[in-house]
């Protein structure tokens, strides 16, 4: 699997003061906020980010507890069926979301969430939100 992107994800209730303590300590840039996540770039690094989730959003989509971990790749497809054939188990089935991701979950060994995501379009509300932000 080739990696374009790492995301750490971090699972709290506390999502206004995680943004505010990494931009005014470690110069990350704000490029997407709602009501339920935040999501901020290292400064200079488009490759690498640090985003904050609610634990659960709506009935049916949660999120661990802690630390998520989130690859972008080409082919998120293959990925699923080549991790499904490998016998893992799958946390989250293989969707599209709205803000813009073609996604599934799974655990490692210790219970950590892996995010395995491909970029597609948002839907135009998530789109409009995006470049409200640039």
């Amino acid at each position: 699997m080739k990696i374009k992107r790492f995301d750490a994800t971090i699972s709290t209730n506390k999502l206004r003061e995680s943004k505010e303590f990494y931009m005014k300590h470690f110069g990350f840039r704000l490029v997407y906020e709602s009501s339920w996540y935040v999501e901020l770039l290292a400064a200079g690094a488009d490759s690498f980010g640090v985003s904050f989730t609610l634990p659960q959003r709506e009935a049916g989509e949660f999120f661990n507890k802690g630390l998520i971990l989130s690859f972008e790749v080409d082919d998120v497809d293959a990925e699923y069926r080549r991790l499904k054939a490998a016998g893992l188990d799958i946390i989250q089935e293989l969707v599209d979301k709205p803000w813009g991701e073609r996604s599934f979950v799974i655990d490692d060994p210790n219970g950590v969430h892996l995010y395995i995501y491909k970029s597609i379009p948002p839907t135009p509300e998530y789109k409009e939100i995006y470049d409200s932000f640039k």
